[in-house]
């Protein structure tokens, strides 16, 4: 069996765009990344239920989405909403709704947009955030998550505001009946991940490199903490962002990169709370995404400064990490999406 690998990257140095690997499961293999779609500054991807590959896109002074239709060896852009100002830098996919959701880190701005099978990609509604938090960093509102609760409500993260949305979404894309979560001050909320039963969530924080366990309430959409803990080591006294989070199938373990201090850090979560059980180094430098495969034995991770990606071998059991391959040459590797063939 192969998986398909999607990288998306910057393309400040000598990236293209977006860049396709396949994943050899039966040689533990990883082969070298091809360019398969010339697009700027592609930094993050997300792909649908009709195979269409939807990743943000830098247009000169312009910022949006593009929506790509893959093909066996190439990815065809379909069609471009771009709007004045930065790109956005999260984007979410609602396969039930058709809705794509995008999230903008610069402008404090959430997009929902509609995209079928046969219907144009379009526009549906926008919402601009406000607030700010103590951090030099958090001086206005910074959207860096924008997708689905497992009850089908919209939850948003605001980097800038320590603070974490929850909406309901009507058939025509608004947002509707506002809940906020607030977190400690400087959190700097990033990406969440919610356990497979849909009572928990996994929030991690990038300027305080904290990860929160968060209690979702599906009658109102609402969460409360029951725990924080740090994705660093207490000796750490360098500069570091967590980035990613991610979770198991089974809702067993979450990982949490960590830019700076460059590694994975591995939690084990017995239903009550979360307990670190590895911290392995990622060879590379800037780790700002990774992804488990979907047959949850191998996990990717891009490495956005040193141009390479390192794949894991992951244990079903005991949820920790040995490498594979350390040197993947991904250009500006910033984000990691896989598909099974």
């Amino acid at each position: 069996m192969t998986e398909k690998i999607f990288f998306g990257t910057y393309t400040k140095k000598t990236s293209q765009g977006i860049y396709q690997a396949n994943l050899n499961e039966t040689n533990n293999t990883c082969s070298k990344p091809a360019l398969i779609c010339t697009l700027s500054n592609p930094t993050y991807l997300n792909i649908n239920r009709y195979q269409q590959i939807f990743a943000v896109v830098k247009d000169n002074n312009l910022g949006g989405v593009a929506q790509l239709n893959l093909n066996s060896h190439s990815a065809e852009i379909t069609e471009q909403i771009v709007a004045s100002g930065a790109a956005p830098c999260y984007i979410g996919i609602d396969n039930q709704r058709d809705l794509v959701f995008s999230a903008n880190y610069h402008t404090g701005v959430v997009r929902v947009y509609r995209s079928t099978a046969n219907q144009p990609f379009k526009l549906l509604s926008e919402k601009k955030f406000s607030g700010k938090g103590p951090r030099p960093e958090q001086e206005a509102s910074h959207i860096h998550y924008a997708d689905l609760t497992p009850d089908q409500r919209l939850t948003v993260c605001d980097l800038g505001a320590d603070r974490v949305y929850t909406f309901e979404i009507t058939a025509a894309g608004t947002l509707t009946h506002e809940q906020v979560f607030e977190t400690e001050a400087g959190f700097a909320p990033r990406h969440l991940v919610f356990h497979p039963n849909g009572n928990f969530a996994f929030l991690v924080g990038e300027l305080s490199s904290q990860i929160a366990v968060l209690k979702y309430n599906a009658l109102n959409g609402t969460f409360s903490q029951i725990q924080q803990l740090t994705t660093i080591p207490a000796t750490w006294d360098k500069h570091n962002g967590a980035a990613a989070i991610k979770i198991s199938a089974d809702g067993k373990f979450i990982y949490v990169s960590n830019r700076g201090h460059d590694s994975i850090a591995v939690f084990a979560w017995d239903q009550e709370k979360l307990h670190l059980i590895q911290t392995i180094s990622v060879a590379g430098s800037f780790p700002r995404d990774f992804a488990i495969d979907p047959t949850g034995k191998f996990l990717l991770v891009a490495n956005q400064e040193s141009d390479n990606a390192t794949l894991f071998s992951r244990s079903i059991q005991s949820g920790q990490l040995a490498y594979l391959q350390k040197d993947i040459p991904i250009p500006e590797g910033v984000c990691v999406k896989f598909i099974q063939d």
